[in-house]
């Protein structure tokens, strides 16, 4: 005998109150396998749809500032990055 023929048998011959939550319990773990081959299917897509729009973003915003401006910003920012959030000593390069 299957595992599906001696459920068969178990349903049928279990109460009504019984049976109920049996259903009940087959449609939750169906709704949860579903929701795992969609999150699986999701997680399979690249994730770099997102990335590539904000560096869209990030290039369109940067082109509305004029060079002039961008030149005003510091270059050793790396280097000093203490010195202009914090007001360490600056270290020459």
């Amino acid at each position: 005998m299957t595992n599906r023929e001696q459920l068969i048998k178990e349903i049928e011959q279990a109460p009504d109150a019984l049976v109920e939550e049996i259903l009940d319990f087959c449609l939750f773990v169906k709704q949860r396998q579903q929701a795992k081959a969609t999150a699986s299917a999701a997680s399979s897509q690249p994730q770099t749809s997102g990335i590539l729009d904000l560096l869209e973003r990030v290039k369109e915003i940067q082109a509305q500032v004029p060079a002039e401006e961008w030149d005003k910003l510091p270059h050793d920012g790396s280097i000093n990055h203490d010195h202009y959030l914090y007001g360490a000593s600056k270290i020459e390069e």
